[in-house]
């Protein structure tokens, strides 16, 4: 739609890295602030946030490739300035398992420093989204609904479409919003993670639904079979906390 913001020259500035730059910056400062709180040390919460933003990116291009670009067309995606080749379930998964390596490392609970990661991530998420609509990436499919929206699709062809970039960025807002008065009374650490993953799952299975994805099986997109796994090992997981807090602490383990 306006996938170039404005010029320098010859420089374009492009709305995918002008929207991914915010929201990472607006993340990492809502983490620092959190992580103060929790008396993490300013040195290994920068140390941190300079590694986990090329991890995670990383991750979330190859969980592009993976899922439905050959290599090829991502580098022609990021070096024409779009990051239409990143997948939201890699970034995500990279941070936590990332989060969970300096945990370790440094020999703090797991749990708070994954809660911390995960309060973070939706944000990112919502800010980046506005780059997605303005770049004409992660389109709906056309429809005649109430919820249509005049929107560009595959190769800049316009239509009324619905629009999953608003739909994802209000969600995702939702969801931060959420986890973020939460977060000073979750039950037990690493509910708020928990949390995460199974909203988070369940509406990247409903907005996906009407996303103009590739079907891998059934009606179901490679990004919907991802949120159903996701969300299988998340309940589990779930679960297995909650049988394991002691009887009279039951209620204290609600997610």
């Amino acid at each position: 739609m306006y996938p170039v913001l404005f010029s320098i020259g010859a420089f374009e500035i492009r709305a995918s890295y002008v929207f991914l730059a915010f929201g990472l910056l607006a993340g990492g400062l809502f983490g620092r602030r959190e992580a103060r709180r929790m008396g993490y040390d300013g040195k290994k919460v920068r140390l941190f946030l300079l590694s986990v933003i090329p991890f995670a990116l990383l991750l979330a291009a190859a969980n592009g490739v993976l899922f439905w670009l050959g290599w090829d067309s991502l580098l022609e995606n990021l070096l024409h300035g779009s990051t239409g080749g990143v997948v939201a379930f890699g970034a995500v998964l990279g941070a936590l398992f990332l989060g969970w390596v300096f945990a370790r490392h440094d020999g703090v609970p797991v749990g708070p420093v994954l809660d911390l990661v995960s309060l973070t991530l939706p944000l990112i998420l919502a800010i980046y989204r506005v780059g997605c609509l303005l770049n004409g990436c992660c389109y709906g499919l056309e429809t005649d609904g109430p919820l249509g929206m005049y929107l560009p699709g595959a190769a800049g062809m316009w239509a009324t479409r619905y629009p999953t970039q608003i739909m994802l960025a209000v969600f995702d807002l939702g969801l931060f919003a959420w986890l973020w008065v939460r977060r000073e009374r979750r039950p037990l650490d690493g509910s708020l993670t928990l949390s995460f993953l199974i909203l988070f799952c369940l509406g990247r299975l409903a907005i996906d639904a009407l996303r103009d994805l590739p079907r891998a099986w059934g009606p179901f997109s490679l990004h919907q079979l991802a949120s159903i796994v996701i969300l299988a090992v998340t309940l589990y997981a779930a679960i297995e906390l909650r049988l394991a807090r002691p009887a009279g602490n039951n209620q204290r383990a609600r997610l």
